[in-house]
């Protein structure tokens, strides 16, 4: 075990070392990775090739091996240090093209490897330029190789044969196919698996772009669906209070309600787009031990107006002693949206009550109402996005959005919600979150 533990940190060291010689992909784009490593294994290649020729009696061309091979570390760093990848790939283009065209002089003209060379030419430049200047590129390789070929041709005795026999030529030519096999391997699996990672990158951060939209999308939602009750309420005050026949008590009475109103509805307002605000990039969860009852009266008093206004008595029942674990403005739009459900859907003259009690380490939250129930057809998809949203009593519209969030965010917090209901006698919603003292 501790030699394979060795083995395995000594390869994570060495990735970590190539990784940094190629460049983080945090700092720069694919095609500078790219050209890096071609520069880097080209180098390798090259220092190769220098006993080759040596071996083969080709001294011209291991000293030009070994100018080119400096050259190409000089480019490396120009780009990987200086950043200066766009001026390194020029000179990189035009470095290669006349280190093929030399190559192909001294080397034996058709009789050698030269051509094969043009080909990893072409490859490895249309690899790391840019789009717009394939054109250039390519035109000048297939120039340079007619050119060379019709001279050739016209003059045979322009370009001398160096093989002392026929079994160095082909031992040439095959050794430089078995290094240009490489490099292409080489240098195109790197380029596949770097685009298989930045395809991955891409598809997480697509992935991240839709869930931020749609985070987006649900507070917008929450925000018109918890401010169109109390706006609402807000303008019928408004309405009453310009009727001209209505005498000085009723008007302090209602003008004391439209206050009361107004700084429920602001402080509401505050609080959702301060919580906005910390969803934006994601929908997190701060799970920590709330008083049940101070945070959600807030919610119960936000709906009270619109009850008082259709004669609905709101009867709470919760112990000011029970502490749960859950996220205090989530567990206050839960709140808040069953309430005003209970009061958009109970006759005037109905009741809605709020109770709680503690089973075992779960306390259970109940809202019930005596209003027109759920109807049997619409119960197996209520938390549905898809659900229809319907009128209230009153004609109340909704957004067709507040029962599934109402499930969302009671499940983000470890809790639970069901309901039951019989069309014509009312509906009980149960939500469960755990209790802050099972922590201990």
């Amino acid at each position: 075990m501790p030699l394979i533990k060795k083995l395995v940190l000594r390869a994570d060291s060495v990735k970590k070392y190539i990784i940094n010689l190629i460049g983080p992909k945090e700092d720069f784009p694919l095609e500078a990775r790219i050209f890096h490593t071609i520069c880097l294994i080209s180098s390798i290649i090259l220092i190769t090739s220098l006993p080759i020729n040596i071996f083969y009696g080709f001294y011209e061309l291991a000293i030009l091996m070994g100018i080119v091979q400096l050259t190409g570390l000089l480019l490396y760093f120009l780009s990987r240090v200086y950043n200066k990848l766009k001026l390194s790939i020029i000179l990189f283009g035009l470095l290669a093209n006349a280190l093929f065209v030399t190559n192909f002089y001294f080397n034996s003209g058709i009789n050698g490897p030269g051509l094969m060379l043009f080909l990893l030419c072409i490859f490895l430049i249309t690899v790391v330029v840019p789009k717009n200047q394939y054109p250039f590129w390519l035109a000048l390789n297939i120039l340079e190789v007619m050119v060379l070929l019709y001279s050739s041709y016209h003059n045979p005795t322009l370009i001398e044969h160096r093989y002392p026999n026929l079994f160095l030529q082909y031992a040439d030519i095959a050794s430089t196919y078995i290094l240009t096999a490489l490099l292409i391997f080489i240098a195109t699996t790197y380029i596949r698996k770097s685009y298989h990672q930045e395809k991955i990158v891409a598809e997480e951060k697509a992935e991240e772009l839709k869930i931020s939209n749609e985070t987006k999308n649900k507070l917008l939602s929450i925000l018109a669906h918890d401010l169109r009750s109390p706006l609402g309420s807000i303008q019928n005050y408004l309405e009453i209070l310009s009727e001209l026949n209505s005498d000085e008590i009723d008007r302090k009475s209602i003008e004391a309600s439209l206050l009361n109103e107004t700084k429920n509805t602001q402080q509401m307002l505050s609080n959702l787009l301060l919580w906005s605000k910390t969803q934006m990039e994601g929908v997190s969860v701060n799970l920590l031990p709330v008083n049940l009852k101070e945070s959600i009266l807030p919610a119960i008093r936000a709906q009270q107006s619109i009850a008082i206004e259709k004669n609905i008595k709101i009867e709470e029942n919760i112990n000011k002693s029970i502490m749960v674990l859950a996220d205090r403005d989530m567990l206050q739009l839960v709140i808040r949206n069953l309430v005003n459900n209970a009061v958009k859907f109970t006759e005037a003259g109905g009741q809605i009550g709020i109770e709680a009690k503690i089973e075992g380490n779960i306390c259970l939250i109940t809202i019930s109402d005596t209003g027109r129930g759920i109807p049997y057809e619409m119960q197996k998809d209520l938390f549905s996005l898809g659900v229809k949203s319907t009128f209230g009593t009153q004609n109340e519209k909704g957004v067709g959005l507040g029962l599934s969030l109402c499930k969302e965010f009671t499940e983000l917090q470890n809790g639970n919600i069901r309901f039951e209901s019989e069309p014509g006698k009312g509906t009980r919603f149960f939500i469960s979150f755990n209790l802050a003292s099972a922590l201990a």
